[in-house]
């Protein structure tokens, strides 16, 4: 009877799912010039880790944009990571930066414009 719930749940789940898109723009800069980072848009996720929804490179100019998408039932938790090297302490270490994405906007066209990597957030963390 418990393994029928459980199934049953599980197959609720699935057919109520829907395919979520995330779709996030802008231009990363450290001290007032373009900047180069790589940038991941994350999914939090109530069980186990995170999930990667999508990788990019920003271009020489700071230009970046990235898409992910993911089947869900509830509306999808989007964050940016975005790994760089703006005002590190040690040479050869990278910062990493998180940024969090509205929920309103996945669905939509989130334009971030300029990302000023050289002011520390929250949840900045060094890795040498």
């Amino acid at each position: 009877m418990r393994s029928l719930f459980f199934a049953s749940a599980i197959l609720l789940v699935l057919i109520e799912s829907k395919i979520q898109t995330v779709w996030v723009t802008g231009v990363t800069v450290c001290n007032k010039k373009p900047a180069r980072a790589d940038i991941d848009i994350k999914e939090r996720d109530w069980f186990g880790p995170d999930d990667t929804l999508a990788s990019t490179e920003s271009s020489k100019d700071g230009k970046f944009s990235v898409m992910g998408r993911k089947n869900e039932f509830f509306t999808l938790d989007p964050y940016l990571v975005i790994t760089h090297t703006c005002n590190v302490k040690k040479k050869g270490c990278k910062r990493i930066s998180e940024y969090q994405v509205p929920k309103e906007m996945v669905g939509r066209h989130y334009k971030m414009s300029y990302v000023s990597l050289d002011i520390m957030t929250s949840n900045d963390k060094e890795k040498c």
